[in-house]
C-alpha cells in the first residue's frame, strides 16, 4: 500500500523521529476527520529531511510548502 502525500505549511514544536508532529495541512484528503485550517496531530514520525522540512509518518508523506509571506 502506498502512502498518501500531504502538503503542510506550519508546524508547532519539534519534528523528530519517534514523535508526532502538530502541523497545519493544506490538502489533507480526509476532510471528515482533518481540517485544512486548524492544527492536526500526525501519526508516529519515521523519517525527517531537515533540509526540506519534509517528513514521513507511519501513514503519510508530508511535504513542507511555505505560504506567501512566511
Amino acid at each position: 500500500m502506498s502512502k498518501r502525500t500531504v502538503k503542510y505549511w506550519s508546524a508547532t514544536g519539534p519534528i523528530e523521529v519517534g514523535g508526532r508532529a502538530v502541523i497545519i495541512p493544506l490538502d489533507h484528503p480526509d476532510t471528515f476527520n482533518v481540517s485544512n485550517h486548524i492544527p492536526a496531530v500526525t501519526s508516529t514520525i519515521v523519517s525527517v529531511d531537515r533540509q526540506t522540512g519534509n517528513f514521513e509518518t507511519l501513514n503519510t508523506h508530508y511535504v513542507y510548502t511555505p505560504q506567501e509571506g512566511e
